[in-house]
C-alpha cells in the first residue's frame, strides 16, 4: 500500500505546488506577447486542470472495473511527473497543454488509489480506516506541495517545478517495482444482484462533493488571483495553501478517531456543511492575517471531510466500484471547473458572489442530507 499512498499524495502535491507559482508562471509565459489578460489566464489555467480529470475520470474508472489497472496508475503518475517538471518558463499555449495532461493524470490517480483501498479492505470498518489513510495522504500532499515547490525552485529557478517533477517520477518507479498483492489491482466481477443506493441518495453524495471542492477552489483561486491584503507575496500564499492542507490532514485524523464516517454520517455531513458556509463567509470579510488563516483552515477541513464522505459511501455498493469512484471524481471537478470559469467571465466586483452561491448550496444541502439518509437503505 505504501506506493499507493505516495501516488495519491504526489498527485495532490503537484496541484498545490503549481497553484502557488501560477501567477508567476503566467507572467513568464506572456513575455513578448502583447495580447492576453493576466486576470483571465490565471483562472482559466486553474480550471483546465480539473477539467481534464472531469472529462476522463469516468473512463479510467470504467477501465479499472474490467482489467488489471496497475499499469493505468503507473502511466498516470509518469505523465503527471513529466507535465509537472516541464511547467516553467514556457509559452502560455504549452502551459495550458501541460496543465490539461496533469489534470487527466490526476483524474486517474485519485479514483484508482481509492479503488486499491477498497480492494485491500476486509470489511466496512477496515475500508473506512483505509479510505481515511488514503485521503490523509491526499491532503498531506496538499500541505507539502507548496513547500516542496519552493525547495525545487531554489535548485532550478528557471524551471521551478523541475526537481519536484523528478520526485513524482520516483513514485512511478516505486509503483512499478514494489510488490503488492495481485487482488489489489483486479476488481472481482460479481454475479447476481448487488445492493444499490437510491438515486436521491447518490445525488446528495455528489452534491456534498461538488460543494466541498467548489468552496475550496474559491478560496484557493481568490488567494492566487486577488492576493488579500493580509498576504504580502507568493511565500505567504504558499504558507496559507499549506495551512489548508494541514487542516485537511487534521480532519482525517479526527475522523479516524471518532468513526463518525460509519456510525453518524448524516450528522457529520450537516455539521461540516455549516462549518464550510461559515468559513466562506469569514473569508469574504477577513481583514487580517489571523482571520484569513482561520477561514482557510476551516475551508480545508470542511472540503476534506465532505470529499471523504462522498468517496466512502458512493463506493459502498459492490458492483462497478471503479466507475462509481471515477464518476464521483468527475463530479467533484465540476466545482473546481465552474468556480475559475465564473471568476474569469464575471467582472471583478462580482467575484465575492461566487462564494455566496456556494454558501446557499450549503444551506440547501443541510436540509437534504437528513432526508436522503433517512429514506435510503444502505449496505455497509
Amino acid at each position: 500500500m505504501m506506493p499507493v499512498l505516495f501516488a495519491i499524495g504526489a498527485a495532490a502535491a503537484a496541484h498545490t505546488a503549481f497553484l502557488s507559482w501560477l501567477p508567476s508562471l503566467v507572467d513568464a509565459g506572456r513575455v513578448g506577447q502583447e495580447s492576453g489578460n493576466h486576470d483571465v489566464h490565471v483562472p482559466l489555467l486553474s480550471a483546465i486542470f480539473p477539467l481534464g480529470g472531469m472529462l476522463t475520470a469516468p473512463l479510467w474508472g470504467w477501465l479499472s472495473d474490467r482489467c488489471n489497472f496497475r499499469i493505468l496508475l503507473i502511466l498516470a503518475v509518469a505523465v503527471l511527473a513529466i507535465a509537472t517538471a516541464l511547467s516553467g518558463s514556457t509559452s502560455l499555449t504549452f502551459l495550458y497543454l501541460l496543465r490539461l495532461l496533469a489534470g487527466v493524470s490526476f483524474g486517474a490517480i485519485v479514483p484508482l488509489c481509492l479503488l486499491v483501498g477498497k480492494q485491500a479492505a476486509t470489511g466496512t470498518a477496515d475500508k473506512a480506516r483505509i479510505f481515511t489513510i488514503l485521503t490523509a495522504s491526499l491532503f498531506l500532499g496538499d500541505f507539502a506541495g507548496p513547500l516542496l515547490a519552493e525547495a525545487s525552485a531554489r535548485l532550478s529557478p528557471q524551471m521551478p517545478l523541475f526537481y519536484f517533477g523528478l520526485g513524482v517520477g520516483g513514485v512511478a518507479l516505486a509503483l512499478t517495482f514494489v510488490r503488492t498483492p495481485s487482488h489489489f489491482w483486479q476488481v472481482k466481477q460479481l454475479s447476481g444482484s448487488s445492493t444499490r443506493n437510491s438515486n436521491g441518495f447518490v445525488l446528495v453524495l455528489l452534491g456534498l462533493t461538488i460543494t466541498g471542492t467548489a468552496g475550496l477552489s474559491a478560496v484557493h483561486l481568490s488567494m492566487a488571483l486577488h492576493r488579500p491584503a493580509a498576504l504580502l507575496g507568493r511565500e505567504q500564499i504558499a504558507l496559507m495553501l499549506s495551512l489548508c492542507g494541514l487542516a485537511m490532514l487534521g480532519a482525517q485524523a479526527i475522523q479516524a478517531k471518532t468513526g463518525w464516517l460509519v456510525t453518524r454520517p448524516a450528522t457529520l455531513a450537516a455539521a461540516i456543511l455549516i462549518l464550510l458556509g461559515v468559513a466562506l463567509w469569514l473569508f469574504t470579510i477577513a481583514g487580517s492575517g489571523l482571520a484569513t488563516a482561520v477561514a482557510v483552515f476551516a475551508a480545508g477541513w470542511s472540503a476534506a471531510t465532505l470529499r471523504l464522505i462522498g468517496s466512502f459511501w458512493i463506493s459502498a455498493p459492490r458492483d462497478h466500484s471503479g466507475l462509481r469512484l471515477g464518476v464521483q471524481h468527475a463530479v467533484a471537478s465540476i466545482g473546481q471547473v465552474a468556480v475559475p470559469l465564473a471568476t474569469a467571465l464575471l467582472p471583478g466586483q462580482w467575484h465575492p458572489g461566487v462564494a455566496w452561491v456556494i454558501i446557499i448550496a450549503c444551506i440547501l444541502l443541510l436540509f437534504a442530507v437528513p432526508l436522503a439518509w433517512g429514506r435510503t437503505e444502505r449496505q455497509t
